[in-house]
This record gives C-alpha cells, sequence and structure tokens, in this order.
C-alpha cells in the first residue's frame, strides 16, 4: 500500500488553527499563566494585609478579650469575603454571604473563654453550606467544590476564634503577642522572592526571620522564654506563610478579593498555633 502523504491541514480543526494568546500558546493549553516569580511580585495587596492584621492583632491582645474578640471578627468578615474566590467556590458571593454569617457564630461562640460553643457553630456554618446549595437556581455545577470553599473558611475562621481565648491570661497574652510580630517577620521571605537566589530558600527565610523577631520580642515580656519563643516564630512563621505561598499561583491571586482572603486568612490560620503554644507550653 502506497503511504499516505502527510496533509498539513489535517491536524487543525475545520474552522482553522487555534487561537494564539499573546505568549503564543493556543488558547485551551493547559498553562500556569504566570511564573512563582511573577505571582510573589504581584502580591503586595496579600502582603499588606497581612502585615496589617498582625501589627493591629498586637495592641488587641495586650489589651484584652474584647478588642481581641472584635478585631478576630473583623478578619474573620474579610477572610469571609475574599476566601470563596481565591478557593474556587462556583458561587463566590452566596458563599461569602454562609462564611459571613457563620464567622459571626463562630468568633462570638469565643465569648465563652472555654471554647464550649465552637463546634456548635462550625455546625451551623456546615448546615447553612449545605442549605446554600440546595437553594440554587443554577444547577449543581462545581457543587463539591463550592462546598470545600465553605469547609476550608469554615476551618480558616475557626482557627483565628481559637486564638482570642489566649487574650484572657497573661501568658496566653504573651504568648499571642510573640506570634503576631512572628507573623508579622515571616513576610520578609514574600518580599524577597523576586529574588532568584532566595527562592529556594524562602521557607527558611521565613521561619528564621519569624524566630529571631519572636526572641527578640520574648524579651521585652516575662511570661516567654527564649527557647518557647523560637517554637512559636517557627510554627506560626511557617505556618502564616505556607497559607499564602500554597495559593501564590491561583489566578485568583491576581485579584484584590483573593489577595485580601489569603492575607487575612494567613492571619487567623495561626490561630491554633497559638492556643496550643498558651495552654500547653
Amino acid at each position: 500500500m502506497a503511504p499516505v502523504p502527510d496533509d498539513p491541514t489535517a491536524a487543525q480543526p475545520a474552522d482553522g488553527p487555534a487561537p494564539a494568546d499573546p505568549g503564543g500558546r493556543p488558547e485551551g493549553t493547559l498553562h500556569v499563566p504566570i511564573s512563582p516569580v511573577g505571582a510573589d511580585r504581584v502580591r503586595w495587596v496579600a502582603i499588606g494585609v497581612t502585615l496589617v492584621g498582625a501589627l493591629a492583632l498586637l495592641p488587641a491582645f495586650a489589651s484584652g478579650y474584647g478588642a481581641t474578640l472584635a478585631l478576630t471578627l473583623v478578619l474573620a468578615l474579610v477572610t469571609a469575603w475574599g476566601w470563596p474566590v481565591l478557593s474556587g467556590s462556583a458561587t463566590p458571593d452566596a458563599t461569602s454571604v454562609v462564611l459571613a454569617l457563620s464567622a459571626v457564630a463562630v468568633v462570638l461562640s469565643a465569648v465563652r473563654d472555654d471554647l464550649r460553643w465552637v463546634a456548635a457553630a462550625v455546625a451551623f456554618g456546615i448546615l447553612l453550606s449545605f442549605s446554600a446549595q440546595l437553594l440554587r437556581r443554577t444547577g449543581r455545577e462545581g457543587l463539591v467544590l463550592t462546598l470545600l470553599s465553605s469547609f476550608g473558611g469554615l476551618a480558616v475562621i475557626a482557627s483565628g476564634t481559637t486564638a482570642v481565648v489566649a487574650a484572657d491570661t497573661g501568658r496566653g497574652r504573651a504568648v499571642a503577642v510573640v506570634a503576631m510580630a512572628a507573623v508579622a517577620a515571616a513576610l520578609l521571605a514574600d518580599a524577597v522572592a523576586a529574588v532568584r537566589v532566595a527562592a529556594p530558600a524562602l521557607g527558611l527565610v521565613a521561619l528564621v526571620a519569624a524566630s529571631v523577631v519572636a526572641m527578640l520580642v520574648s524579651t521585652r515580656v516575662d511570661e516567654v522564654g527564649l527557647a518557647g519563643a523560637f517554637g512559636i516564630g517557627a510554627a506560626v512563621g511557617t505556618v502564616s506563610w505556607s497559607f499564602r505561598r500554597v495559593l501564590a499561583l491561583e489566578p485568583a491571586m491576581m485579584t484584590l478579593r483573593g489577595q485580601v482572603g489569603a492575607g487575612a486568612g494567613s492571619v487567623l490560620a495561626v490561630g491554633a498555633v497559638v492556643h496550643l503554644f498558651a495552654v500547653f507550653s
């Protein structure tokens, strides 16, 4: 049988070749929209929100329970606004409403310093998430991802809520102040992410910066020693930085709403770590 000559048009669709984007890639191909370095360079809103949230919590924890509760609620509502876009909810506005209502219940449950009602408040948020999907008029497209978005937001808000009770004791306030200083210090890794030689060691930069600043701050308080401050700084600095870094290449990180959600969420996410150190250290 004679070989069939190659047809240069056979591999192309009937209406011609796929159009290319400015980078030379055909539309519809799977590609990362930006490089890791490029993503880090544009995340200044997330960095700013993280810095403002951590520095605002410093005097709040030092002031006591009421100020800490109020500011945690503000951060939870900000997270509720930005998180659904960042986490890929198919109905981001509806998910924001669900998380906002749930945030009020979850954070206010910390009025009891034994946190007895936090689990019930989170359960209320889960039920609200399912109810919102039952009321959808646009079908069930993206149902699982939307529910996971809601549950992830609830987990972040609940984590931040557990740190509120740290403001009820002198030891807890000292731990929280050291932790918030470490969260702010870990932002150094985000600031130098565009430096190519630093890119492979960003996690180490965050850990060292957070630990050093935590130990320096601990010299100003009596309740936390240097060894404890090192552990607090290393833990919360790494967790907060990792939270933002994991989300760095999400397309929503190119939007204001996504960056705000990532910044506020990275502050609340360390709440459970703060609580553990305050209780067991």
